[in-house]
């Protein structure tokens, strides 16, 4: 096989993998099982449990690519975003859709310790489920947030209530060009003048006119920003309160050649980092890899991902939770 032929492969599959997660599509060898009455899809059974909870877009189907590096006697379960399946209005914080996660939760593992993960955005829900169950007097274990250290220009990104649209764009446009690493430039001059319906379709048209990802569904994709906006100010305004007294495991992957191996102290990843104040509290573990693997599984990085997500959930002591 010639060197094109493998990237216009690996191209393929990278634009399946970005469909899926924009459109939660689940195509091939679907291992998805749906909990009735739930938003939580089981991966796999077993014990004991971990709970994961998705980035800003809410999907969780990218999450099978996470399992062969999960120890296979682990039962996975995947907290989908409520609202994506239109069963209700989304939470817009974090602590609503933490305690969202816990009556969730509660419904398979009714008694603790609980293990808890969070791809990006997921890593605050995670953090603050951890939070709140301590209040409750539950035990929890693992903690672990899996975050992409992107290296983007935290402090210029629109962050008030009012730009809330622009930034779900700025940022699925961001995705895009990371995963597919390809440059959009989108004419903003064009797109100001428009409300917001006509921006999604503009910009759905100009990603499909350059045969970027194809068969995207607009109404579908509508509503994808939607439950993207909602997770969008979750994360813009999560403040978590001091005091919690247990411990969070961060896989930060970046890549060095793009100088993504410091934690920004102004990402809003960082939140839960910059709520602790013990240091000991604090395990990072940072992995030269492409942060984009965490959502499309690409090879060779996912597999140096999950050889940290093995290395720390095989640690992990069932019987002396925090």
């Amino acid at each position: 096989m010639d060197t094109s032929t493998r990237l216009q492969q690996l191209s393929d599959t990278k634009r399946l993998a970005l469909l899926r997660l924009l459109e939660n599509k689940n195509i091939g060898n679907d291992r998805l099982l749906t909990i009735e009455g739930s938003n939580v899809k089981m991966l796999r059974s077993g014990s004991p449990n971990l709970f994961i909870y998705p980035a800003t877009d809410g999907s969780v189907s990218y999450m099978n690519n996470y399992l062969p590096h999960i120890p296979e006697q682990w039962g996975v379960y995947a907290l989908q975003t409520p609202g994506m399946d239109g069963e209700q209005q989304p939470y817009d914080t974090v602590a609503d859709l933490a305690a969202h996660g816990i009556r969730e939760i509660r419904r398979i593992q009714p008694s603790g310790p609980y293990h808890i993960a969070g791809n990006c955005m997921g890593g605050l829900p995670a953090y603050e489920t951890a939070r709140q169950l301590h209040e409750q007097g539950e035990r929890t274990g693992l903690v672990l947030h899996l975050m992409p250290n992107f290296n983007r220009p935290w402090k210029t990104l629109p962050t008030d209530s009012d730009s809330l649209h622009q930034r779900a764009i700025v940022d699925y446009v961001y995705i895009i060009e990371r995963l597919l690493k390809v440059k959009i430039d989108l004419p903003w001059d064009e797109l100001t003048g428009l409300d917001e319906n006509e921006q999604i379709e503009f910009v759905a048209r100009y990603i499909g006119e350059r045969d970027l990802v194809s068969g995207m569904d607009l109404e579908v994709f509508r509503k994808r920003l939607g439950i993207y906006k909602a997770n969008l100010s979750a994360m813009l305004t999560y403040a978590p309160p001091a005091g919690f007294d247990g411990k969070v495991t961060i896989i930060a992957v970046g890549e060095s050649a793009r100088e993504e191996r410091v934690i920004s102290p102004r990402s809003p990843y960082s939140a839960p980092v910059r709520a602790v104040h013990r240091e000991q509290q604090i395990d990072t573990t940072f992995v030269d890899a492409d942060g984009g693997a965490l959502f499309d599984g690409a090879e060779p990085d996912i597999m140096r991902i999950g050889a940290h997500i093995t290395r720390i959930i095989t640690s992990v002591d069932d019987t002396n939770p925090a």
